[in-house]
């Protein structure tokens, strides 16, 4: 019915556009001649009145085959009034999707004088249909991209890069969310999920993913501010480490994991047996002497003082 009904109207702008609307893939030669539209000279002026309201795109296929494809009312109104090296210049950045287009390359694809394209992108810019982004691969190096796009990793550094620069700051920011989250839930065992959740909850100029949070609480575990384990059902835990109060340098290898944050062996202690060693991970290599030893335990120490241990 709509193949018909198009044939008996005619090919007029409207027809045309409307045929196209209702295909978002867009139209070939062959679907046009499908329904009865075949002469080249009216198939052109029709488009080129459409292009020139920016509601048309066009895009070749192979040598001699067009692609139509309507634009919607919204965006034409971003496009009325571009000349047709504007949308050249559009199009060609576009098929560069998310790694983005360089004004080299673009000079290069387009033949195009480079004043002439820093006029053009000017205007693109201007009306808020690309963008410019920073590339991390490439220092002092932008590239041009469609306004809606997210930049591709490569081309942004993602969450730890702020328009093109190492975001140092956001770092030490999102280190010390980290390790006062902890410093403030020391009773209870903090997951890497309710980390990445109360994370997420803070202002900042962007949402870490749970794996960047995983990412900052390795540099705190390098750091020794942090102890983690992994539990059984898979999920990494978090507990700050207490520094020596004395001054003294800290030994990485002297702190122990608390009994609470380890997973407890399928064997039970003997009853009123409760001795922090039998649930330490480090048993193994515990040994008077060694750079693990009970003599530096401070879970010994505190386990002695208690009423559990009299």
């Amino acid at each position: 019915p709509r193949a018909m009904e198009l044939q008996v109207a005619g090919l007029t702008p409207d027809a045309l556009y409307k045929f196209c609307l209702d295909k978002p893939g867009g139209v070939t030669q062959a679907d046009l001649a499908s329904v009865g539209w075949t002469d080249p000279g009216l198939i052109l002026s029709a488009a080129n009145q459409l292009l020139s309201k920016g509601l048309l795109c066009l895009s070749q296929l192979a040598p001699g085959q067009l692609l139509y494809q309507a634009v919607d009312p919204g965006t034409a109104s971003k496009f009325r009034g571009l000349e047709r090296e504007h949308l050249l210049v559009y199009q060609m950045i576009e098929k560069t999707g998310s790694k983005g287009a360089w004004s080299k390359v673009l000079k290069d694809q387009t033949n195009l004088q480079q004043h002439t394209l820093a006029k053009l992108t000017k205007e693109l810019l201007r009306r808020n249909l690309i963008k410019e982004v920073k590339s991390v691969a490439h220092r002092g190096r932008k590239v041009f991209m469609l306004s809606e796009i997210e930049p591709d990793k490569s081309v942004s550094g993602g969450t730890w890069y702020h328009d093109g620069e190492f975001a140092a700051a956001w770092i030490s920011s999102l280190r010390e969310m980290a390790r006062s989250y902890l410093e403030n839930n020391m009773s209870k065992v903090t997951t890497l999920q309710e980390l990445h959740t109360y994370i997420q909850q803070q202002p900042g100029p962007s949402a870490p993913t749970e794996e960047d949070v995983q990412a900052i609480m390795r540099t705190l575990e390098l750091d020794e501010i942090v102890y983690s384990v992994q539990s059984e059902t898979g999920q990494m835990i978090y507990v700050p480490r207490q520094r020596p109060m004395n001054g003294e340098s800290f030994d990485l290898f002297q702190g122990r994991l608390p009994s609470w944050a380890v997973p407890v062996r399928e064997e039970s202690p003997p009853d009123g047996l409760v001795a922090p060693c039998l649930l330490c991970p480090f048993l193994d290599q515990c040994h008077p002497g060694g750079r693990i030893c009970p003599e530096k335990c401070e879970y010994i120490a505190a386990w002695a003082r208690s009423p559990a241990a009299a």
